[in-house]
């Protein structure tokens, strides 16, 4: 996966390189914040020492060279997405996120009609329902986890419009065994021991990959027989480009699996923090939603960073030194949203910020961006901000628990690190905030 024997001339953060891989896989976002983050910020930083193999781009140049220029930067073949091949599942991480070159624009064009701003009314009645359903409508509901009703919800909105299935619990569960694939990979035993055998952690995690898959090509052939729908997987199953071309059986599963690994946590993650946010200052809402969501998205966007990419040549990026060929490469939105060349006073959560803000493409990331933004980020944001709205249309929300810190869930996913219990109340101020986020919303020293 990683060619430890690559070196660079950028300087990373010191220490014994294996235990500092060992960090960075454990928790990114606390090893980039802590370790990378007070280091050069511009061009290419290693996560460990001078070593190569793994390095972060920092800065709008290096990031919009890491999205853009296909001619040095491509999937990382060979790592941890890979799956034993062979199979008929074998392609199931093989998506619209991961293609290269030409493979890439053909996915995107044939997936672009699932997420057109035409359904977006559609979407938003599905998500009126469910908030309606959710223990945030009932008034009886007492005290519940913030965080585990938001993926209750992200999930039912998935199922629906992504699916075309009622959210019962039959469905919920093939929604929840889809979405686990990608954060139980990144168990420790299963993506440093990649034996095959049926007795192994991977080999019983390669087997639910498989029986994802089929009872996803299941339903994309039933799919196909029946008129068209306005949900997600109907639409790609009768979408046709100029040329005439569609995606196959095999791709559409792969891509409503990318879709559910990359979309549920991330929106839910989303929905999470903002709803927080928002109860946190309650002042703000609801004129100044709009701004509270980008904020939050800024200091803590769902995806804390991107999907690794190979360096194909050499590549110097900024006035560090170079990617060796074969560098798995990847981009931090978490570092990037902190750039105080950007964003004045960084480490300040201050929503009136986007009353004038602007920043350049590459310096707001918190869905990618570009040919490499994630397909339904409109659908997420859209998610986010309806569910939002009418949460706060019931006004007294507490927060039961204040000390607030953060995990990093499926390698790249930014959740808080504990149940955030809430209930409502009657006008009763919400406590201070404390812990490892307390500056996230409160003035800073």
């Amino acid at each position: 996966m990683l060619d430890t024997s690559l070196r660079t001339d950028a300087a990373g953060p010191s220490g014994s390189r294996p235990l500092n891989y060992v960090r960075f896989l454990r928790n990114p976002a606390r090893y980039l914040l802590d370790r990378v983050a007070p280091l050069a910020a511009e061009g290419l930083t290693p996560v460990s020492g001078r070593n190569g193999a793994l390095l972060v781009a920092r800065g709008q140049d290096a990031v919009k060279a890491f999205f853009t220029d296909e001619g040095a930067f491509e999937r990382a073949d060979g790592g941890i997405f890979s799956l034993p091949a062979g199979h008929s599942w074998s392609g199931m991480f093989d998506t619209v996120l991961t293609a290269n070159g030409q493979d890439h624009r053909r996915r995107r064009k044939l997936i672009a009609p699932a997420f057109h701003g035409s359904l977006a009314d559609g979407w938003a009645r599905v998500f009126e329902d469910t908030f309606r359903a959710s223990r945030f409508a009932d008034a009886d509901a007492g005290t519940f986890d913030l965080v585990a009703e938001c993926r209750r919800i992200a999930r039912a909105n998935m199922l629906v419009c992504l699916l075309g299935l009622r959210p019962t619990p039959g469905n919920l569960r093939l929604a929840a065994d889809i979405t686990d694939l990608l954060n139980s990979m990144f168990n420790p035993s299963v993506i440093l021991f990649r034996s095959y055998r049926t007795w192994t952690p991977y080999g019983r995690w390669a087997r639910r990959v498989e029986s994802a898959y089929r009872r996803l090509t299941a339903l994309v052939e039933h799919r196909r027989q029946e008129p068209p729908q306005r949900d997600a997987l109907s639409v790609l199953c009768h979408t046709v480009d100029e040329e005439g071309g569609t995606l196959t059986t095999q791709e559409i599963a792969a891509e409503l699996h990318g879709l559910f690994a990359a979309g549920y946590e991330t929106t839910a993650s989303a929905m999470a923090w903002s709803a927080l946010t928002a109860m946190s200052r309650p002042d703000l809402v609801p004129d100044g939603l709009d701004a509270v969501v980008k904020e939050t998205q800024r200091m803590l966007p769902p995806v804390a960073l991107s999907l690794p990419r190979r360096a194909r040549r050499e590549v110097r990026l900024g006035g560090s030194g170079p990617a060796p060929a074969g560098a798995v490469v990847f981009v931090s939105p978490l570092l990037e949203h902190r750039d105080p060349e950007v964003y004045a006073d960084p480490h300040r959560f201050r929503p009136e910020r986007w009353k004038d803000l602007r920043p350049l493409p590459y310096a707001f990331l918190p869905f990618g961006i570009g040919r490499r933004r994630c397909p339904g980020a409109g659908f997420a944001d859209l998610q986010v901000r309806t569910t939002l709205r009418l949460l706060f249309e019931r006004s007294g929300w507490q927060l039961r628990d204040t000390h607030i810190g953060f995990r990093t869930e499926s390698g790249v996913i930014l959740l808080p690190d504990r149940p955030l219990p809430v209930r409502r109340g009657r006008g009763r101020t919400l406590e201070r905030i404390t812990g490892p986020l307390a500056a996230v919303w409160q003035p800073v020293g």
